[in-house]
């Protein structure tokens, strides 16, 4: 393993995110440096955004750091009235090749990532992602245990009780709306572990005629994302992807027109519609084909491989011109 003085430094910022709906704090944060140094992670904030997308960050510190070791947390978790936390081993030689490696980015340049952002879930779960201008990938996951912390640890200057204080931040901290969809008593425990599971499959725009893809961002609901070029290669490539939550994409076609489109999945049938293709562990990888109509109008969507096809049919789609 290199040491602190042979580990090389990145620009880079910590962040943290919580599931839409399911409301966390962070209490206390920090990443830890091999040389025992540390950076703390944004606390104080109500997380809530969504799963893997950035959180609140704090320019602190040198621009470039090493990559950090050890992960220690606490914080609450709303809709449980509980907190959890630990300390965990993070891999950081993986962080580091990552790092290292970058990817190419939509403008065709190799890029490097900018956020290590640290997602929590109800249940204590977290997961680690390395968040960067064209791509989000998850690099660890741990489970954290239930701790006691005070209300005058956790808000000094509070005079109501724990219990008190946790039902004034749901009751005054959201909208009417994101208040109505925020249900203690049926939490999903388990689906962003659910949303973990990865499939060998890649995308493929088929064109009526002729097209070129331009670009393409892929969501992916296990909090990743893949923004890039179409001609990067690695779109030609099957890879292990979790269940898509979105894709857009721009393409051209053969009269060099432009277009954009935006498509929105429908959770319960892409969930399904994944599992059930992928039910065989020895099923073959597929490609998620979104085959444009003649007039640039309308886009046909199916998971299918040369054995099995499923049609996809409940995800909204919104297709737009984008020339000048």
């Amino acid at each position: 393993m290199k040491t602190s003085k042979e580990m090389e430094k990145y620009e880079w910022r910590p962040t943290a995110s919580a599931p839409k709906y399911n409301p966390m704090q962070i209490h206390q944060g920090h990443l830890i440096f091999e040389n025992g140094e540390s950076i703390y992670i944004p606390s104080g904030h109500t997380l809530h955004q969504g799963w893997g997308k950035v959180g609140p960050t704090h320019v602190v510190g040198e621009d470039l750091k090493p990559i950090p070791i050890r992960l220690e947390i606490v914080w609450i978790s709303y809709l449980e009235k509980k907190f959890y936390g630990g300390s965990f081993d993070l891999p950081s030689n993986l962080i580091n090749n990552l790092f290292k490696e970058g990817f190419i980015n939509r403008l065709g340049k190799k890029d490097t990532y900018g956020d290590i952002n640290i997602g929590l879930a109800p249940g204590g779960m977290i997961v680690v992602w390395l968040l960067g201008g064209g791509k989000t990938i998850e690099v660890a996951r741990f489970n954290a245990s239930e701790v006691e912390v005070s209300i005058k640890e956790f808000a000094p200057s509070a005079v109501l009780s724990m219990d008190e204080f946790i039902n004034s931040v749901l009751e005054e901290d959201f909208s009417e709306e994101v208040k109505a969809k925020m249900n203690p008593n049926a939490i999903p425990f388990g689906k962003w572990e659910h949303y973990r599971q990865k499939f060998s499959w890649k995308p493929s725009v088929n064109f009526y005629e002729k097209g070129t893809l331009q670009e393409i961002r892929m969501s992916f609901y296990n909090g990743e994302n893949l923004y890039t070029l179409g001609s990067n290669k690695i779109l030609s490539e099957f890879q292990e992807y979790a269940v898509p939550d979105e894709i857009r994409f721009e393409w051209e076609d053969e009269n060099n027109n432009e277009f954009g489109s935006r498509i929105y999945f429908n959770e319960e049938e892409i969930q399904e519609v994944f599992h059930t293709f992928f039910k065989n562990p020895n099923q073959k990888p597929a490609e998620l084909t979104l085959k444009i109509d003649k007039y640039n109008s309308n886009i046909e969507l199916a998971l299918q491989n040369d054995s099995e096809k499923i049609e996809i049919k409940k995800a909204r789609v919104k297709i737009y011109e984008t020339s000048n």
